[in-house]
């Protein structure tokens, strides 16, 4: 029988765990972290860090199969995440989104649609007046990443059109086909006789938090009718038509807050163009110079009746009187009215037929300047939204 050996002061028990410790293996040292591609450190215990690098490798993966916008919004989802769950890791992977995007929004670039364009290449400015009406200028863009001297369209991406000057109704997202192209309806214009500019850029949004690529937009302007108007006078009695018609110069100061351009005209001589132009008459308009530089024409119409000699008990007194009115009518090159104003049972008097007219004509011009002064801001308003 073999002997055991035996250490004189020690317990058996202690012995055999100094020989189970001596042929034990010491554990290996914990491997250094490896930094993720795209910048992001390496993925830890986190949940939310878990997420966001997932989200930042398919985002990888899209670009390498040429989905930009959808690149983009899992780049947008790693810096929600961050958002959600704030921590050193996911502020490190929003940091790493961040500089991808910056990087991705210097490829990109934003045209405007080819009715943009005029013979020599430059951008046209819309009609203001024209818009929500048939045949309207509405914006319209293509989206690109760009490589070098080629480009290539991106598609699927949100285009946000928005109001920078003015405010009306407008379709305000609008997604890229297949050819990078957004185009935007806009309904109406709430004042079209001001200038209105609508930018157009892409907006991304993913998980609640939106990403805009700040230097990369197009702008599209919509020019108000030129504020040029003419203020066309024609005073009659059965003298006939006056030469001189003082009312077209009191008419014009009395106008001159709508801050247009008035010049002054007299209506003898176009006598039968300006009846028809009265009454709305386009080409007879158009024969004043109305059209698209000087869209406004302010007609004044003032009358005298024939005079009639006063009588009493049969005898005739040298004193003559009239019936005189004045209507004022502002009318743009379309022929739609603006604004109208008629004043009649306006009485003059003299000591002959000519003087008695004189008289109706004067009043009549007093009696209309206060008017139109009382009604500047209600024309003000037609002008500017109808």
């Amino acid at each position: 029988m073999q002997k055991q050996a035996f250490f004189p002061g020690r317990p058996l028990a202690l012995l055999a765990l100094v020989a189970f410790a001596s042929c034990a293996t010491p554990p290996a040292a914990a491997a250094p972290a490896t930094p993720a591609a795209g910048g992001a450190p390496a993925v830890s215990g986190s949940a939310a860090e878990l997420e966001a690098e997932g989200l930042a490798a398919k985002a990888r993966a899209a670009l390498d199969s040429n989905h930009l916008a959808e690149a983009i919004r899992f780049y947008v989802s790693v810096i929600a995440i961050h958002g959600e769950s704030p921590s050193a890791g996911t502020k490190a992977r929003a940091d790493a989104a961040a500089a991808e995007l910056q990087k991705i929004g210097q490829r990109l670039s934003i045209e405007p649609g080819s009715e943009w364009f005029d013979a020599k290449g430059g951008q046209v400015a819309g009609d203001a007046r024209g818009l929500g009406k048939e045949g309207a200028l509405f914006p319209s863009v293509y989206l690109y990443e760009n490589f070098g001297a080629g480009k290539s369209p991106v598609a699927d991406a949100p285009i946000y059109f928005e109001f920078l000057k003015n405010s009306g109704s407008i379709i305000s997202l609008v997604t890229t086909d297949p050819y990078g192209k957004a185009n935007t309806t806009i309904a109406k214009l709430d004042e079209p006789g001001k200038e209105a500019l609508v930018r157009a850029y892409p907006l991304f949004r993913a998980r609640g938090s939106s990403y805009v690529f700040k230097s990369v937009f197009r702008d599209f302007s919509y020019l108000p009718p030129a504020n040029i108007a003419r203020v066309i006078v024609l005073e009659t009695s059965e003298s006939g038509a006056s030469d001189n018609p003082q009312t077209v110069d009191a008419v014009v100061q009395a106008l001159k807050p709508l801050g247009l351009q008035f010049v002054a005209f007299n209506g003898k001589l176009a006598d039968d163009a300006f009846k028809k132009a009265f009454g709305g008459d386009r080409a007879a308009l158009g024969s004043f110079g109305a059209d698209a530089k000087a869209p406004y024409v302010a007609f004044v119409l003032v009358e005298a009746d024939k005079s009639r000699q006063m009588e009493l008990n049969g005898k005739k007194y040298n004193i003559f009187t009239t019936q005189a009115r004045a209507t004022f009518r502002l009318i743009r090159a379309d022929g739609t009215v603006v604004y109208a104003l008629p004043l009649d049972g306006i009485k003059g008097q003299g000591g002959t037929p000519e003087a008695a007219a004189l008289d109706g004509i004067k009043r009549a011009r007093e009696a209309l300047v206060p008017e139109i002064e009382k009604r500047l801001e209600a024309m003000k308003s037609s002008l500017y939204r109808e």
